[in-house]
C-alpha cells in the first residue's frame, strides 16, 4: 500500500467509530429454545410418518384371541426380554384399548406411546381384549402385533401375566428418549 493509497483509506474512514463489542453471543436459553423447536418438529414428523405407515387393513396377519404376542428388536438382552414378559419391570403407564373401534385405537396407540416416550416411560401395559372367539376375530389385537414393531422406539412386547390380564394386554418396553440418553453419557462419561 503507498502513502496515497493509505491518506485515501484513511479519508474514507473518517467518521467511522469502532465497534464495542465484535461478538455474537447465544445464551444458553436461546440454545435450548432452538434445540427444543427442532425436537418439536422432529417429533411431529415422526408421528406424522407413523400416522399414515400404521394402516388398517386386511393383509396383516391375523391371529387367534389366545396367541401370544411376541416381539424382541436386534440388540435387546435376553433377560431385559425375560424380565419384561415376567412383568419384572414396573408398569409406569396403562393405554386401555378394550373395545374401541380400530380407527380410534389407532390414533390412542400412536398418541399414548409418543407421550409416554417423551416422558421417558419404559414399561406400558396395553390392556387390547381377546377378541371374539373363531377365526380372525382378534382384529385388534392383531393390528396391534403389526403396528408396534413399526415404532422406532418400541425395543420389545409380550403378552402380559394372568394377574395384568393374560392374552388381553401386553407389555411394552420403550427405549429412553433423547434427553434421557443424554443424561445417561453425561452421568457415565469419565472426566
Amino acid at each position: 500500500m503507498t502513502s496515497s493509497d493509505s491518506d485515501l483509506f484513511m479519508s474514507q474512514m473518517d467518521g467511522v467509530t469502532q465497534l464495542k463489542h465484535d461478538k455474537v453471543t447465544q445464551t444458553r436459553s436461546n440454545i435450548s429454545k432452538d434445540l427444543s423447536t427442532f425436537k418439536q418438529r422432529q417429533w411431529q414428523k415422526s408421528f406424522e410418518a407413523l400416522t399414515s405407515q400404521l394402516t388398517i387393513n386386511d393383509n396383516i396377519e391375523f391371529i387367534q384371541p389366545d396367541d401370544l404376542l411376541s416381539y424382541k428388536k436386534d440388540g435387546v438382552q435376553s433377560g431385559v426380554f425375560k424380565n419384561l414378559r415376567l412383568a419384572k419391570y414396573d408398569i409406569e403407564a396403562q393405554l386401555d384399548l378394550t373395545g374401541v373401534r380400530l380407527e380410534i385405537a389407532r390414533k390412542t396407540l400412536i398418541q399414548g406411546l409418543f407421550d409416554c416416550h417423551k416422558k421417558n416411560t419404559r414399561v406400558i401395559l396395553i390392556k387390547h381384549g381377546k377378541g371374539e372367539e373363531g377365526a380372525r376375530k382378534a382384529v385388534l389385537k392383531s393390528h396391534l402385533n403389526a403396528w408396534l414393531p413399526q415404532f422406532d422406539f418400541v425395543l420389545a412386547y409380550h403378552s402380559a401375566q394372568t394377574h395384568h390380564g393374560g392374552y388381553r394386554a401386553c407389555y411394552v418396553l420403550l427405549s429412553k428418549n433423547g434427553q434421557a440418553k443424554l443424561h445417561n453419557k453425561e452421568l457415565h462419561t469419565k472426566k
